[in-house]
């Protein structure tokens, strides 16, 4: 990528976002991978969000893989899910949350810190890499490589399997997750979500999205199941207004949602150790809802606006990217997430107004 224009990059990037259905960019969804940083940059960074192992508390789990397939209509071809199983001390049936990996896969740092909690509450969980079956790592650097409607897929999967198990309480599964990980559950909660992603209709108890892009949504605003939307204040990768105008458009026709806003927090919840970049790609901050509708044979996405326009990806890119595409760059990166705590306390409350209780 290095030495091509950054106009090109810059549309390039934004097809991704919105062609790819991911509501995260490369920097945006995981927090620990970035682009057009110097040396001195990324040294900084890594040392501000990364942990001194990325997995050595996931192996201190001692996590159970599960095997769980699922069908992936863009490779054509059956996937093996990388589905993990951490168990609590509790007896089951377990309460159990399901957590797709924000952009990073298996470097979740979301993970690291929402698992455990979760655990030691007396819950299964349930950790979900789309991307590793697949032959990729991460998807932070080129989101193109897998369609969001696969992730909705995937996590449809999961609960179906979870349902088999005798070892989970079938009628208490959420699904929740951060940025990209977040956006899967904000759209797998949709019910036209089934048809767009082609997956069975059925429901988890609950879902959470932290740090999700809600500028890509449904036009029929039925949930599944009551659903919780946390946004930092300062987060300008994935701003918080256009998921306040979610909620309240959903609030409005009948849906179960709560909006919870942490005050000063950006998009890893953070409210000090925080880095600018002005290279950083993200959503266009003006951009209006988009209600997606379905992709044709070629991939290409199909949009409806909220005056009833027809659009493609390529028609939102050209009439909001801004000159050499300056509205989808800059922004804040890093963090401490010294936030986590409310959101914790935000999700677990969430769980237990769906029935979930800690054991």
């Amino acid at each position: 990528m290095r030495g091509r224009l950054l106009g090109l990059l810059g549309w390039h990037r934004l097809h991704r976002l919105i062609g790819g259905f991911t509501g995260g960019t490369l920097a945006q969804g995981c927090g620990q991978h970035f682009t057009k940083l110097n040396s001195i940059g990324v040294l900084l960074i890594s040392a501000l969000v990364l942990p001194a192992s990325a997995q050595s508390w996931l192996v201190s789990m001692a996590p159970e893989p599960l095997k769980i397939t699922v069908r992936d209509g863009k490779l054509g071809s059956e996937i093996l899910l990388d589905a993990q199983l951490l168990a609590p001390a509790a007896s089951h049936p377990w309460q159990t949350v399901v957590l797709p990996s924000n952009c990073s896969g298996r470097d979740d740092q979301f993970w690291s810190l929402m698992a455990p909690t979760l655990v030691q509450r007396g819950f299964a969980v349930v950790l979900l890499d789309s991307f590793t079956p697949r032959g990729f790592p991460s998807v932070c650097m080129d989101q193109r490589q897998m369609w969001q409607e696969a992730r909705v897929a995937d996590v449809i999967a999961v609960l179906k399997a979870l349902r088999r198990d005798p070892r989970i309480d079938s009628a208490r599964i959420a699904l929740g997750g951060h940025s990209t990980g977040a956006v899967t559950s904000f759209m797998a909660s949709f019910v036209q979500a089934a048809d767009v992603a082609k997956t069975e209709a059925i429901a988890y108890t609950a879902y959470f999205a932290v740090g999700a892009a809600c500028d890509l949504t449904f036009k029929n605003p039925t949930l599944f199941g009551p659903l919780l939307l946390i946004s930092g204040e300062m987060d300008d990768y994935t701003f918080a207004e256009p998921c306040q105008a979610e909620a309240r458009r959903l609030q409005g026709a009948g849906a179960q949602v709560t909006m919870q806003m942490i005050k000063g927090a950006n998009h890893n919840m953070s409210t000090s150790g925080w880095v600018y970049n002005p290279s950083v790609q993200r959503m266009p901050k003006d951009i209006p809802r988009m209600y997606m509708q379905r992709r044709d044979e070629k991939g290409v996405l199909h949009l409806e606006l909220d005056d009833g326009r027809s659009v493609t990806a390529a028609d939102m890119m050209k009439a909001y990217g801004g000159f050499l595409l300056s509205k989808t760059r800059g922004g804040t990166i890093g963090g401490n997430w010294d936030q986590f705590p409310q959101v914790d306390s935000a999700i677990l409350e969430h769980l237990e107004r769906a029935g979930f209780r800690a054991r």
